[in-house]
């Protein structure tokens, strides 16, 4: 029971200290502009990533790459 109570207070007090240190770096400002990065945008998908080909069906295709019918 010892070891479960210890468990707890060292999780309240992890979490309180982190978000004293993060609160303390942020500026005021939200969350998604303290920690964005560019590897987070998904504005430019980019060109045709499926191929000029796609129709959106399913195909189920044959050991000779045939469409099996």
């Amino acid at each position: 029971m010892g070891m479960f109570v210890t468990g707890v207070v060292a999780a309240i007090v992890i979490a309180v200290g982190a978000s004293y240190i993060t609160r303390a770096q942020s500026d005021d400002r939200p969350v998604w502009q303290v920690y964005s990065t560019s590897g987070a945008r998904v504005d430019d998908p980019g060109h045709n990533l499926v191929g000029p080909g796609w129709t959106g069906e399913a195909v189920v295709r044959s050991e000779t790459g045939e469409p099996a019918s």
